[in-house]
């Protein structure tokens, strides 16, 4: 069970459904929190993020009042001009984990990719509320569909597949006791053969900017594509951060240029 480091059972519930929805497809997750277990650990977890398509039924703005229902509220904003991406992140003043809400401005691809996700949205009941965990909501992409996605936008082909649901769950390094430097984080898992994303050097960040980040690379499950093709395609990752002091106190942001590298994650498949 990973820990939340929070006391509202509606917090526990809601993330708890996501952490065995998550590690469903990502079995490295589980491994790498009994890992961190068996070096007498306790994980706590630092944020959790989700991918959307903008302007549909499940964008950005649809599915913030959850997030405000829950007691969230809009910490920044983040753009991302070269994967055509829109972030917002929330903080709870009671809650630790922290949710990084992205969404992709689709219309901003090509003609031919815009058609593929236009026929996915127009599967969507503009006058049903969708939730977090609610997975793939339109019908199972062709293999084809897949690879014109991946090769303009890696994350279009992500949602395509898995849809509403975890990208990725974060250990919050700092709270760790033996391993509280995201340093020996990254020793311990390349010596347990675990594959971290190289996008920007293994450790992205630095104190100056407050936060120090690392991820795996994503998992690879075989899925079965509308056509009747089956392939192996990345799933989901674990990521890794450490958290600063600035101007008094941790840092509870992002830092867009590392985040930027850390969506290339699902870009390769490891373990």
């Amino acid at each position: 069970m990973l820990n939340f480091q929070d006391g509202h059972s509606i917090h526990h519930t809601f993330f708890d459904e996501l952490w065995q929805q998550y590690q469903g497809i990502t079995p490295q997750a589980t491994r790498i929190h009994h890992l961190f277990e068996s070096e007498g650990e306790r994980v706590e977890n630092d944020h959790v993020a989700f991918r959307t398509f903008a302007n549909s039924p499940i964008d950005l703005n649809s599915l913030e009042p959850i997030l405000l229902d829950l007691g969230f509220s809009p910490f920044d904003e983040y753009s991302f001009s070269e994967k055509k991406l829109f972030a917002k992140s929330y903080v709870h003043s009671e809650c630790q984990t922290k949710v990084f809400l992205s969404e992709l401005l689709w219309q901003q691809l090509s003609d031919d990719s815009q058609t593929i996700i236009a026929r996915y949205i127009k599967q969507l009941d503009p006058n049903r509320a969708y939730g977090f965990t609610d997975g793939r909501l339109w019908g199972m992409p062709t293999y084809e569909e897949y690879c014109r996605l991946a090769s303009e936008s890696e994350y279009a082909a992500w949602m395509s597949v898995w849809g509403l649901r975890a990208n990725h769950f974060t250990i919050y390094v700092n709270q760790l006791n033996r391993y509280n430097e995201l340093a020996k984080v990254v020793e311990l898992l390349e010596k347990n053969g675990y594959s971290l994303n190289q996008q920007g050097g293994v450790i992205k960040g630095s104190e100056a900017v407050g936060l120090m980040q690392s991820s795996t690379l994503a998992d690879r499950v075989e899925v079965l594509f509308s056509c009747g093709k089956k392939e192996s395609i990345p799933s989901c990752y674990y990521e890794f951060a450490q958290r600063f002091n600035v101007n008094g106190e941790i840092y509870r942001g992002f830092v867009t240029s590392s985040a930027d590298k850390i969506f290339e994650s699902t870009h390769g498949g490891s373990n």
